[in-house]
């Protein structure tokens, strides 16, 4: 049985608002189809329970980022049209903890959100953790992972891809060269890529490399944040 306390739609869903939601009547089959389907895509994407879930982000009371979260609005708002037209987006900060990857996947469940009732259940967005990604790809080498098989299967075809943490150090050639072939092949198909890190400039060239910093910050929206914590948006 699906539990309706923890549906991370309901607030936002008309047939739940309006007494029609079909997990409500007891008496039917206890079955939401954009549920199901928006999991499917949530689970291909490989996304944790914890990841699913909607965060309303907030600014801080400095009203620091109001900017960056302005215009972060209304690419959640256009988000269908934004990754259909291939565009891609960094967003990075000095700071931890303050909404990087948050947003980001808000704006990959949103999209998931924007597509399920008419998309077949496919891979249609991957999120990415990057320091997990090289380890898992290193560790491929010697024995196969399903992991790393997921990713190599559905990461060029993916109408997106969320790159979280894309810069923490400098790579290895082997580790460089494995994400430029990825990130060149799906700009090369008009495919969006969002791209979250710790680092810009100088610091964040030094530690991808000239062709993966040219490739990523020449064709991206970047966007800053500068703010302590974001823990929630209110509305």
């Amino acid at each position: 049985m699906i539990d309706l306390e923890n549906c991370p739609y309901k607030t936002k869903c008309k047939k739940y608002n309006n007494s029609q939601c079909p997990i409500q009547d007891l008496s039917q089959p206890q079955f939401c189809i954009k549920l199901f389907k928006i999991n499917e895509l949530q689970e291909k994407a490989l996304l944790t329970d914890k990841q699913k879930q909607y965060v309303p982000l907030r600014l801080d009371i400095d009203g620091s980022d109001r900017e960056a979260f302005i215009r972060l609005k209304q690419i959640e708002q256009s988000i269908e049209n934004y990754i259909e037209g291939g565009n891609n987006l960094y967003i990075f900060s000095n700071n931890t903890g303050n909404g990087k990857s948050s947003w980001a996947l808000r704006l990959l469940n949103s999209y998931f959100e924007a597509i399920w009732y008419k998309s077949d259940i496919t891979c249609k967005g991957l999120f990415i953790n990057v320091p997990k990604f090289l380890i898992s790809l290193r560790d491929n080498i010697s024995q196969k992972n399903d992991y790393i098989q997921h990713i190599k299967e559905n990461v060029l075809s993916a109408d997106v891809v969320i790159w979280d943490d894309i810069a923490t150090k400098g790579f290895t050639t082997f580790e460089m060269e494995n994400i430029y072939n990825i990130v060149n092949n799906r700009m090369d198909e008009g495919k969006s890529n969002f791209y979250t890190s710790n680092l810009a400039g100088k610091e964040l060239q030094e530690a991808m490399g000239d062709r993966l910093y040219s490739r990523v910050m020449n064709a991206s929206e970047v966007l800053e944040f500068v703010g302590a914590d974001k823990r929630g948006l209110n509305k």
